[in-house]
Parts: C-alpha cells; structure tokens; sequence
C-alpha cells in the first residue's frame, strides 16, 4: 500500500503544478491577460470598454473559436507586446473561418502591438465592416511594431476590402519593421493608409501579398498623406487597377494630400494591368532614394509601366528624383509609362532610368548592383548611382537609406559628400559607428571621447560641422547599441 500512496501524492503534486488548460473570454475585457492562464480562447467577441487597458503578456496565444474580434474602444488602450523570443500569437482554430482580428476605433494613442503573430484574420461581409484583416485603426494612431502579419484577409463581392495586413483610417500610426507576407486585399494586399492622417510606414518587409484592385503591397487612398521609407517590397501582386507594388490614390486634385515614398527598395511585383513597381493616378506623389527593379506591369489600354505608371492629367505630376528604375519589364514603357489619352506628365531628375528619360541630372547606365540574381541590389564599387544624385538634397531629419545608414555620403572620396541614386548609400555607416565596425558601442565612445574639441579633420565629427562636440554625443548616444549583436 505504501508504494501505490507514494505515486498518488506525486499525481496530485503534478496535477495542482500544472497550469490552467484555456481561458475562454468573451464580452468586455480589462486588465492582464497572463502567459500561466493562456491560451485564452475567444468564445465571442471581445471588447476593451472605454477608458480601460487590456494588457497581453509574452508567449500568450489568442486563439479564436470562432469569427470574433478583438474591439478596442474609444479611450481604450491595447498593449500586446510580446518579445523576439516570446512573441503573442494571434490566431484562429478554424483558419478557413478566421477570426476578425482587432479592430481599433478611436483607441487610445499609446496602444501597442509589437513582436505579435497575427494571422487568419479575414473582413467579409458589407461596407465598411470588410475593411481591414489583422489591425484595423480608426481615428487613433497606435504603434505597430515588429509582428509578423500573414494569411490575413479582406474581401467582399463589391471589391470593398483593405489592408489585410494593416488599414489605417484617419490615423498617424507607426507601422514599423513588421514582416507583413501572404495577405490578400481587395485594396492593398499588405497595407492600406486612407482617408486623413500621416502614417509611417517604415523598415518593413513587405513581400508576397495580394490585391485583387490594386496596391498588392500597399495603397494609398484618398486624403492620406502617408509616409513610406526604407520598406523591401517584393513579390506583390495587383490585378483590377494594377501597382504590384505601391498604388498611390491620395487625391492630390481634390484635397493636396500626396504620399511620399523614400528610401525603399522595390523589386519584383508584378501585375497584369499597370504599374510594376508604382501605380500613380491623379497623384502628386514625391517618389526620391528608391530603387525600381525587376518588376513587371501587363499591356493593353489603361496598362504598362514595368516601373512606374502615371495617370494624370498633366497636373498631380509625380515628382521622381535619385531614385533607379532598371530592369523592369513591359510591352508599354518598361521603366515609366504615361497614359497618353489623358496628357499624363511626371517629372524625373538625378535618376537612373534605363533607356533614358528627359530629366536634369538623369543618366541612362547600368547601376552595377552587387549581385540582384540573389536580391542584393547594393550599389558596386563602380556604380555609376555614386555621388550622381541632386547636389542640393539635403535629408529629412534621421532620414538613413534603406540599411539604416547615413543617407549622404562621401562615396567616391573626392571629400564632396552627394546623395546616392536609388535606396543604397554606398559607403555609408551607422550614424555613431567611427570604427566602422557595424555597431555603435563603447569603442565609439572612447574615440569620440578623444577626439574632444578637435576643430579640423575631425574624426568625431557625426555632423559634419568641423569639430566634435556635445551634438556629436547626442547622435552617437542616440543610435547606442544599433547594429550590436
């Protein structure tokens, strides 16, 4: 008997340390959602009450049984914030229903989602409920960062659908190095930015979505002004209006709202309509630093543009400047194309377009990327993209290229710093990185340090104003720890 009691009390000691199996939620929810009580199975749909916080531990999993939201209120505050090891999955038990991922209306600003998986979310059903997949943002501006967005969905027979990625709606939100793949849109496969506001988009990785009208990647609808910079969108597809990889639609005609689109590497998108790369219509678009390759637009009327394709009429003029179009593909214009039956117009400069465009500053010579067989469109040693752009650009404020880098560089070393064309500043480093060693740490430190008060050849000098001063501290203090392991 002692033996069979001794095995008994081990049971009950396992058993009582063995964590809760599921937490079935529904209705409104406040408080911690804890990693010991997860997963926590959405039996209906859940709602953040006005003025109340939900927070999301790491590692918890959300996991719908059905096709049920998550809804964050009016004054209401989502923080899901898992971490690189323990993101929050998101997700649906049957992923051929979904679930409706979260829906945020005029939530509060401080809201965060970061290092959340978020998939199977899917928009059906009517106007304007179809909008958006995994994150919808209405009248609020949260951060969304670091997620992995895939398999979502937004679709109607009306063609109503956005964003399967993200849509934002009359918001400023921070879209910022999430990995966004696999989505499919009725309007912007990835990401949609609409109506008012000024959303950043920026350092993502966009690749491999769908839109059945346009923007596979991303688009932008009227009276947004949106900010796209230093995204890799590749492999997006567009059938309907075309833009395999952006459509800008912001209304500049009506409203002079216009996105600009910087810094970004676009490679690969293809549609069978028009617009490879950019699909530009009535659009005041200010298109600089990005490089255009490899991608694909169809023929026939109302198509072509393997690169970029502008309908306008001959105002709302894209404006295209240190950027690279090359290798793009089309039976009407492979590196731009105007659509002739409305006079469209664009304007070009310091660019390197293949076969040439009329332009101050253009070139028409290949860029010698390093090797875009395998994706790695970094300018060579001899590119002719080197120092080549406008000599009077000066950078947005921490405006880097698209590795992070310094934006205007010194590349060809005759000591007459010169932006670059296209995403790539070649040469350039880490702002803080004197040692040049791709990563700004206590080494940099040391030779800023002693470097202190120099007032000619300043080694120092992150500023570039002939000597090393407290300004050069707070640059190289303010990129600590950037690309360190």
């Amino acid at each position: 008997m002692k033996p069979l009691l001794h095995i008994g009390v081990l049971l009950v000691l396992v058993l009582s340390a063995s964590p809760a199996v599921a937490t079935d939620v529904s209705g409104d929810q406040s408080g911690t959602w804890t990693l010991d009580q997860s997963p926590y199975y959405l039996v209906g749909d859940v709602r953040v009450p006005p003025g109340e916080a939900l927070t999301i531990e790491p590692g918890v999993e959300v996991i719908a049984l059905g096709h049920y939201k998550l809804l964050v209120d009016a004054a209401a505050t989502l923080l899901a914030v898992g971490t690189a090891d323990q993101p929050i999955l998101m997700t649906a038990e049957d992923h051929g229903t979904g679930w409706r991922g979260i829906r945020m209306e005029s939530a509060d600003d401080s809201s965060v989602i970061s290092y959340c998986t978020i998939e199977y979310a899917k928009g059906t059903g009517g106007f304007p409920e179809v909008r958006g997949g995994a994150i919808f943002c209405k009248n609020c501006s949260p951060t969304i960062s670091h997620n992995v967005l895939r398999y979502n969905y937004s679709h109607n027979s009306n063609y109503n659908g956005t964003g399967a990625g993200v849509t934002t709606e009359s918001s400023n939100a921070l879209i910022l190095n999430n990995l966004i793949h696999d989505n499919q849109a009725d309007s912007g496969g990835g990401v949609c930015c609409m109506e008012y506001g000024t959303p950043l988009v920026l350092g993502n990785v966009i690749i491999d979505n769908t839109a059945y009208n346009g923007g596979g990647g991303i688009y932008m609808g009227a009276r947004s002004s949106p900010i796209i910079e230093r995204n890799v969108i590749s492999g997006n597809y567009a059938s309907g209006w075309g833009g395999g990889g952006i459509n800008s639609w912001t209304s500049y005609i009506f409203y002079g709202t216009f996105a600009t689109i910087r810094d970004n590497l676009i490679i690969d998108n293809s549609t069978n309509k028009a617009g490879g790369g950019l699909y530009c219509r009535y659009d005041r678009a200010v298109i600089t630093g990005n490089t255009i390759a490899d991608n694909h637009a169809g023929g026939g009327a109302y198509a072509g543009g393997g690169g970029i394709y502008a309908l306008n009429q001959g105002y709302s003029v894209p404006q295209v400047s240190n950027c690279v179009l090359w290798g793009n593909t089309s039976v009407l214009g492979a590196q731009i194309h105007l659509e002739a039956e409305t006079g469209s117009a664009i304007l070009v400069r310091y660019s390197d377009v293949q076969d040439g465009w009329t332009g101050t500053g253009n070139i028409d010579e290949d860029p010698l990327f390093e090797d875009p067989d395998n994706d790695d469109y970094h300018l060579s040693t001899d590119s002719p993209c080197i120092d080549t752009g406008d000599p009077y650009f000066t950078p947005q404020p921490d405006e880097r290229d698209i590795d992070g880098q310094e934006r205007v560089w010194d590349g060809d070393g005759d000591d007459n710093r010169v932006v670059d064309m296209g995403c790539d500043e070649f040469g350039s480093r880490i702002p803080g990185d004197l040692n040049r060693d791709g990563c700004v740490d206590q080494a940099d430190l040391g030779i800023l340090l002693a470097d202190w008060g120099c007032t000619s050849d300043c080694v120092g000098d992150l500023d570039f104003d002939d000597d090393t001063d407290q300004a050069d501290l707070g640059i190289l203090l303010a990129n600590w720890g950037q690309g360190c392991p």
